[in-house]
């Protein structure tokens, strides 16, 4: 067997791989150029982009603003 990995190897390997989540708010960080602190923000409703910002999040999601920021 040339593997040398250990079950414990495999499991850390898994974790340390971007879920899918991550995933998302390093794609919306990345597209409105803001940090991905700023976009679990959003997300935790503890603050609202502004309208521009709402608008390439629509556009990358295929939706309207109105849908995903209903509060606003």
């Amino acid at each position: 067997m040339e593997n040398q990995m250990t079950f414990k190897d495999y499991y850390l390997r898994e974790k340390a791989k971007p879920s899918p989540a991550q995933n998302f708010l390093t794609d919306m960080a990345q597209l409105t150029k803001r940090s991905s602190v700023t976009v679990r923000m959003w997300l935790q409703g503890k603050q609202v982009p502004d309208a521009l910002t709402q608008s390439l999040i629509a556009e990358r999601l295929n939706t309207d603003a109105s849908t995903l920021f209903p509060d606003n």
